[in-house]
């Protein structure tokens, strides 16, 4: 035993998150122009055979010069919570892309739960994982959850 806490899988996901942050970022040679590490580190934080994981500066670094948040997104759905962007709105113009957001996340969420029941009438744990469904239902709980706290910042008497 290892005495980790996580999964094999779930450090495999780690790095195909710190992979997909890399990418993002125009590969490793444009990555590390970014961060403080060099392009052999970031190589090592993105290979699954490695057992060196990238320290959270430097997640922090390609996150923000991607504008996405590959790891941290990832990193609180392992740990069960929720990332939700915080919304900027001016005054209220931004209501319907909140509904907007909202109505596509929910839609692909119960797409993907019919997919599954549609084949048998029951969901299994391979269609859960196969259908991603539990990330499905997380980007839509995202959405409501950015929609409650526009409202709550305007019932607060802030505008964004």
């Amino acid at each position: 035993m290892s005495g980790r806490f996580h999964s094999d899988a779930a450090y495999l996901g780690l790095k195909a998150a710190t992979r997909m942050l890399i990418r993002e970022a125009g590969g490793l040679e444009l990555a590390s122009k970014v961060t403080r590490v060099e392009r052999a580190a970031l190589s090592r934080y993105e290979n699954p055979n490695e057992g060196r994981f990238a320290p959270v500066d430097v997640v922090l670094d390609l996150e923000a010069a991607n504008g996405s948040c590959h790891v941290t997104r990832f990193l609180a759905r392992e740990q069960g919570h929720v990332l939700i962007e915080l919304p900027r709105l001016e005054g209220t113009g931004e209501w319907g892309r909140h509904l907007g957001d909202i109505a596509k996340e929910c839609g692909e969420a119960i797409a993907v739960v019919g997919q599954a029941l549609a084949q048998g009438g029951t969901i299994t744990a391979e269609e859960v994982r196969e259908l991603h469904i539990t990330r499905e239902i997380d980007e839509a709980v995202e959405k409501l959850i950015a929609l409650r706290t526009a409202l709550q910042g305007l019932e607060k008497g802030r505008r964004k």
